[in-house]
């Protein structure tokens, strides 16, 4: 993927299918159905991916989520790394990490099997809200242990001292610029790459979140927030011919307005 002369590289942490039921809360198939369906595997379940994305700004390289890591042995993920080294690069070359949310498919990989930093000369981003978050009680009475990932992966980067909170807009480094994009969670972030590229994190789990911006999934945790961050991010990839991408989304492409909505026009990506 390029982003006006800037190389990005998708990572594939794993793939993995989902009842829709999941990805759009409330799923109706009488009233969902007939757009769906379209997209549904002979087992009627959506295919959809984990995935990073490795920038290679100019100055250094930029990592925006880390996978899996360990944090889900009974499914299929859990490659960052792999795919990494498929590129020939070493973890100590990675010169900062962006955090989009603290979600275990995307903080798993931040850390190693003692709990040590995965990437240990970068600085790691994160917003504030969402740093907060993951330690607040909330978190930690999470159902299933839902919020350990982030709590061993935080921990281990502040006793390093490799983690920074950000507010509002940051350009972490020239041409990669960590935008708000709350509503999936508190403090999620999106990155925008030279001007050419919006990686949208989890703010959108399929492509039909484009011309459905209110499907909100189970996954939400502020479902009608996640909406309007979703149209707003619309907004700007239409306005600047942006390409959208996305952590679970399997398809990328531009958005293109139809009348008081928005379409993605699928692009193969280099």
């Amino acid at each position: 993927m390029d982003a006006n002369g800037v190389a990005c590289h998708v990572l594939i942490d794993g793939w993995r299918t989902v009842s829709p039921r999941f990805v759009f809360q409330g799923y109706d198939d009488g009233v969902q159905g007939e757009f769906v369906r379209p997209y549904l595997d002979a087992e009627g379940k959506l295919p959809g991916r984990v995935a990073a994305l490795l920038v290679e700004s100019p100055d250094g390289l930029v990592l925006v989520d880390a996978g899996n890591g360990r944090f889900a042995p009974e499914l299929d993920v859990g490659h960052v790394h792999e795919e990494l080294d498929a590129l020939g690069v070493h973890p100590w070359e990675v010169r900062c990490v962006i955090i989009t949310h603290g979600h275990a498919d995307h903080v798993g990989g931040l850390v190693g099997p003692r709990g040590e930093p995965a990437f240990p000369d970068a600085r790691h981003v994160i917003h504030r809200a969402e740093a907060e978050f993951w330690s607040s009680a909330e978190a930690e009475a999470l159902p299933n242990g839902a919020g350990l990932p982030a709590q061993t992966a935080l921990s281990g980067l502040l006793d390093a001292e490799l983690l920074d909170t950000v507010e509002a807009g940051a350009h972490v480094a020239t041409g990669v610029e960590a935008i708000e994009a709350p509503g999936h969670t508190p403090g999620h972030l999106a990155v925008v790459v030279n001007e050419a590229v919006l990686w949208a994190g989890d703010t959108f789990v399929s492509q039909l979140n484009v011309p459905h911006p209110e499907w909100v999934s189970l996954s939400d945790m502020d479902g009608r927030t996640n909406e309007a961050t979703r149209r707003r991010l619309l907004e700007r990839a239409a306005a600047a011919d942006l390409l959208l991408a996305a952590s679970h989304m399997p398809t990328s492409g531009t958005v293109a307005r139809t009348g008081d909505g928005y379409e993605l026009l699928p692009s193969e990506l280099p």
